[in-house]
């Protein structure tokens, strides 16, 4: 099993809600709601931002029905949009426990804690039973694992047969493989 305890320290931080409540006032106001939509410039973390969580949405077309899976969900920034915008459920896990609490706080902050659930665990190990969502994604995480074929084994078997998976990550490219953990 592949060590990701450097992926995991990389992106530890202390805080997030604090800084990420005090950006989205400093720029739109004291008296600001916070909604997907006010937070989405701060809380996409991912090139591209929000546009590319609209993008992959778009290539699952998501029901109200579907249950989703964000791997690698940070703070929640496209779960939060994505069910705000298509109400479905959306489960995100990330290997970050900072980031799985500030998820949970923002997504109560915004009235959609009831449809999403977020698990603190590893996108090669996510913890749930086989066969329990109908679409799944991921944004800027594959760069960070070495063992694609492990993690897409793992994605397949949590997807449900026909279920969707979008992906939106850095690759190789002609100066070879990138250092991880990235960006």
């Amino acid at each position: 099993m592949e060590d990701l305890g450097p992926i995991r320290e990389h992106y530890a931080s202390e805080g997030v809600v604090a800084r990420v409540l005090a950006a989205l006032r400093n720029a739109s106001g004291p008296d600001v709601p916070i909604t997907s939509d006010t937070l989405a410039p701060i809380d996409h973390f991912h090139g591209k931002g929000v546009i590319a969580t609209e993008e992959v949405s778009a290539s699952l077309q998501p029901k109200a029905s579907d249950h989703v899976l964000d791997i690698g969900c940070g703070i929640g920034g496209p779960a939060r949009w994505i069910a705000a915008k298509y109400g479905c459920r959306i489960t995100g896990v990330d290997l970050t426990l900072g980031f799985c609490e500030a998820a949970r706080e923002l997504n109560s902050l915004t009235g959609l804690a009831e449809r999403i659930t977020i698990l603190h665990g590893s996108a090669l190990a996510i913890p749930v039973p086989d066969a329990s969502f109908d679409h799944a994604y991921s944004q800027a995480v594959l760069m960070n694992i070495s063992d694609k074929l492990a993690f897409l084994r793992e994605v397949f078997r949590v997807l449900r047969p026909g279920g969707l998976l979008a992906l939106s990550f850095v690759g190789s490219g002609p100066a070879g493989e990138p250092y991880y953990p990235l960006p």
